[in-house]
């Protein structure tokens, strides 16, 4: 039987493309037809490869029923007939079976544990957290030898928007392009489409791209432009890769050097790292005799499993500037250990005295006060007078770019970072950030006026006599 198909430009790369690669994500805005590119993909593996599976993934019911059930009897209506509603799947006369899905809940993929599916397209992949991938992904495997003597891969089609529980690991793979160990980079493919590759929309609906420019400024970056170093809930939305990511330099030694410190030895498991260390350099500059502090991160140090004095090791033997003005590091590291060794910092700091022959460093305790680095930070994320940030972080810090846009608010402390994610280098940075002075770029702020302003006269006409009997009513004895 043959169907025809009406795609997109970019539809069609992607289809071509996923033919011959194991996951491809497509989209990455709104509005580029994932959904359709979905239902056209299925439909086309299943009549062109008989007796194989494949497998339509929501995350809800009613988003699998009015976003592909429905829409795929209408695209292409004698499925119907073929449909067998209790089971949520379309028999073909040719032996193939397509099946429709949503997954509540991370736990409901353990289900599909042991089956078997030479195709599995799941749509919004954003929604899900990446065991769902993982487990689905191990169904993802053929034993019809039919379908590969004709050609036929097994393959994934993911598709998505920034923004959602599985942001930050869609981000890693598809578009920071960040692998561990275990994962090919030749088995990734990433197609992106924006709104304005799905001529079919624009004919259709032109004032769509209206609305989206209506939401939020970061729903617009991220849901426009495809943006995903921005989505709601997001902490730092200041942060711009194309402005605060520069080149790799390294500061002359002249300049003043610091080290931040987070420590961790095995943190969460879905972390990279739980030990981080950053090094910066603090650059004075001078515009147009506006003279404020600038910051460039040049340096990281992230994993896990490691002992302090490995850490110390390390560092001291790879890091590019050996005089630096301050270290600074989480308050937890200078506490005697649970089993009364030494605290963690005395553990780094005499590594590097023996290596140094010296005294090389000492550490101190870094802030405590969660709310007041989040406000430095954002200081810090601002733009100086000269049109740059004061912060710039080099292209070789590539975990601390990953994760800082990744950090999204406490849903109890609405004003703190949400510790569940990935925020060790974010706490190394802003340790550091913490005992640096920031200048800010208010009109005047850094010229001093010309003379002390004498206070307003009315100020000497206050009766302050309340004050003072309040002041007596505190200090009065309680038990009086």
């Amino acid at each position: 039987m043959e169907v025809h198909i009406t795609l997109q430009p970019k539809q069609k790369e992607a289809l071509k493309k996923s033919d011959v690669t194991p996951v491809l994500f497509y989209g990455g805005a709104k509005g580029g037809g994932k959904s359709y590119l979905v239902r056209a993909r299925e439909i086309s593996r299943r009549l062109k490869y008989g007796n194989t599976k494949g497998l339509i993934v929501r995350k809800t019911y009613p988003e699998l029923l009015s976003n592909h059930i429905r829409q795929f009897f209408k695209e292409y209506p004698f499925t119907f007939d073929w449909y067998k509603a209790g089971e949520k799947a379309i028999y073909y006369p040719n032996g193939s079976i397509t099946e429709f899905s949503h997954l509540g809940s991370t736990m409901d993929v353990y289900t599909y544990q042991g089956r078997e599916y030479e195709d599995i397209s799941i749509d919004e992949i954003t929604q899900h957290e990446e065991t769902v991938f993982k487990i689905l992904r191990s169904s993802n495997r053929t034993s019809n030898k039919a379908f590969t003597d004709a050609g036929g891969k097994v393959s994934m089609l993911l598709t998505g928007n920034p923004g959602g529980i599985g942001h930050g690991w869609v981000k890693r793979l598809f578009i920071d392009k960040q692998y561990t160990e275990e994962e090919r980079p030749e088995d990734f493919g990433f197609v992106q489409a924006k709104v304005w590759d799905n001529k079919a929309l624009m004919k259709a609906d032109p004032d769509y791209i209206r609305r989206l420019r209506d939401l939020p400024k970061d729903l617009q970056r991220a849901y426009l432009e495809g943006d995903w170093d921005i989505f709601a809930g997001q902490v730092f939305n200041e942060w711009r890769r194309e402005l605060h990511v520069c080149n790799r330099v390294i500061p002359r030694a002249d300049f003043p050097h610091f080290m931040w410190i987070d420590w961790g030895y095995s943190g969460n498991e879905s972390h990279k790292g739980a030990f981080a260390c950053l090094l910066g350099a603090m650059v004075q500059e001078n515009f147009h005799g506006v003279v404020f502090n600038r910051v460039i991160v040049y340096q990281e140090y992230y994993g896990k499993f490691k002992h302090p004095k490995e850490w110390a090791k390390e560092i001291y033997e790879t890091c590019p500037i050996k005089n630096f003005k301050e270290g600074v590091g989480d308050s937890a590291m200078f506490n005697t250990q649970t089993d009364g060794s030494k605290p963690i910092a005395k553990l780094m700091e005499e590594e590097w005295d023996s290596l140094a022959k010296r005294h090389w460093l000492t550490l101190k305790p870094g802030t405590k006060n969660r709310l007041g680095r989040v406000a430095t930070l954002h200081n810090w994320l601002s733009i100086a007078p000269d049109g740059l940030p004061y912060m710039l972080v080099t292209e070789n810090c590539e975990n601390l770019i990953r994760t800082l846009p990744l950090l999204v608010y406490d849903p109890y402390k609405v004003e703190d970072v949400d510790t569940t994610g990935e925020d060790h280098l974010y706490d190394a940075l802003t340790y550091g950030l913490s005992n640096i002075k920031f200048i800010s770029t208010r009109l005047g702020a850094v010229t001093p006026p010309e003379k002390k302003k004498a206070l307003p006269p009315i100020i000497n006409e206050l009766d302050l006599s309340a004050f003072e009997k309040a002041k007596e009513e505190k200090h009065k004895d309680w038990r009086l």
